[in-house]
């Protein structure tokens, strides 16, 4: 696969060793001192946690009735972008204004932010869900700066796509029917009407499946959260959860000559590496509720939290090797 084939962001993100972007449910502000959060027990607020001093304050957002938050990004210095069931949002100190509607996006889960530098995709909007009149495929759909609601890319032999995320050099890791991919989009043709196409590869066939009646069921790629030189990845069940660390291959699957996507037996090989470098960070099977990572100064550091209405925080870091408590937000509902 060349090239050509395939479209990726770059960004410079101009801030002294940080060199991750986010997307999920939480996101750590770029000094790593504090992660604002989608609290498991109350998704009408946001929260936040300052790391130094282990306190933990609400975020008053202002929502319609009957509406919880789904998905929430970092955007600009200050601003948390997040989506509930009909529409993406914007918050910063000025309070709470609607971007636009998600339109006929049913099943939203993820929201994720373009780098506001590029040739084609700058300030796009993406977010995965399903269509009303296709509800057995949940994609992508993209959302330009200014334009009302989102429209859908066109995915390529994928049937469900729930996460991605983006690193600061541009490079595009997404799940792909429960295992890890790698790709990246071509812009629209809009004389042809044609939307965004992603392209991709499968680098790492993490999901776990199986019948087995006395486990508690499959895993499959549920957040994917880049940072430094590695890929954390949040696996979840029906009710439990894995949290792993994979290597990121230096060589993106997508370029030109990694072999991940020549040959049949060079993804093999590219999918190998991959695996042989897994790190499994928890594996208590206790569901993984919010998680979110960042690279700073060449440390790799990973909030994530276990518990549902009660969520305890643990802070990993790539110095250590280890998972430390950090806070507990115990507020029920």
């Amino acid at each position: 696969m060349t090239s050509s084939h395939s479209f990726i962001f770059a960004l410079t993100l101009g801030l002294a060793g940080i060199d991750s972007l986010h997307a999920g449910d939480a996101f750590f502000s770029a000094d790593g001192r504090t992660v604002t959060y989608v609290p498991t027990f109350d998704t009408g607020c946001l929260k936040r946690i300052n790391l130094e001093t282990k306190v933990v304050e609400k975020i008053t957002v202002s929502l319609p009735k009957d509406e919880g938050i789904v998905a929430l990004a970092s955007g600009a210095d200050g601003e948390a972008l997040f989506t509930t069931e009909k529409a993406a949002w914007v918050h910063d100190a000025k309070g709470t204004r609607k971007l636009c509607d998600l339109g006929a996006i049913e099943n939203s889960t993820s929201l994720i932010v373009a780098p506001s530098k590029g040739e084609h995709f700058a300030d796009y909007l993406f977010v995965t869900g399903s269509e009303k009149d296709d509800p057995n495929r949940h994609l992508f759909f993209y959302r330009k700066p200014g334009q009302k609601t989102f429209k859908s890319t066109f995915c390529r032999r994928v049937q469900t796509i729930y996460t991605g995320a983006f690193t600061a050099d541009g490079r595009f890791f997404f799940d792909g029917d429960g295992d890890l991919w790698e790709g990246g989009f071509e812009p629209e043709d809009e004389q042809a009407e044609m939307p965004p196409v992603l392209n991709g590869v499968r680098i790492a066939p993490l999901g776990l499946f199986n019948t087995d009646s006395a486990n508690g069921g499959s895993l499959y790629v549920n957040r994917i959260l880049p940072a430094g030189k590695s890929i954390f990845v949040v696996l979840r069940g029906h009710h439990m959860g894995h949290l792993l660390r994979v290597a990121m291959n230096p060589t993106s699957a997508m370029k030109e000559g990694s072999g991940a996507n020549d040959t049949v037996q060079g993804n093999y090989a590219y999918m190998a590496k991959s695996l042989a470098s897994v790190q499994i960070i928890d594996d208590s099977f206790d569901p993984i509720t919010t998680a979110a990572a960042i690279s700073i100064n060449g440390t790799e550091r990973l909030l994530y939290s276990k518990g549902n209405t009660n969520q305890t925080f643990y802070l990993w870091d790539s110095a250590s090797g280890k998972s430390v408590e950090i806070a507990k937000d115990e507020e029920q509902p």
